[in-house]
């Protein structure tokens, strides 16, 4: 995707349209949060910790900052409408189902599985 079309894109958050890049989804919910959900690396789900969620968690923190680096049309989002960053990291197997398995506010993890 070009970065034209990407800010294009961008916009359209805003309007419920979720936003895909690399394995980032990016969707304004309504409940005044930005919800930033990563897919977890780990194939099979028994192999899952959460150490390593911990892990991919900071590097989908790490992204997405450089994507507001990059775009400043995402901070103008979450600035003019109000919106708190709702991370999450779930768990997809091979779009047959996605299970959430954490998801953090101001730095505090909320965690789904054990």
């Amino acid at each position: 995707m070009n970065k034209e079309v990407l800010k294009e894109r961008i916009w359209r958050i805003v309007d419920g349209v979720p936003l895909n890049v690399g394995s980032m989804t990016i969707k304004a919910s309504d409940s005044d949060k930005l919800s930033v959900t990563g897919w977890t690396n780990t194939i099979h789900f028994k192999n899952i910790t959460q150490d390593s969620i911990v892990r991919e968690l900071r590097e989908l923190k790490y992204s997405f900052t450089a994507l507001t680096e990059s775009f400043e049309e995402l901070n103008t989002i979450v600035n003019d409408n109000n919106l708190t960053i709702e991370y999450h990291i779930a768990f997809g197997d091979s779009g047959k189902a996605g299970i959430g398995l954490c998801s953090e506010i101001d730095g505090v993890i909320n965690w789904y599985i054990e």
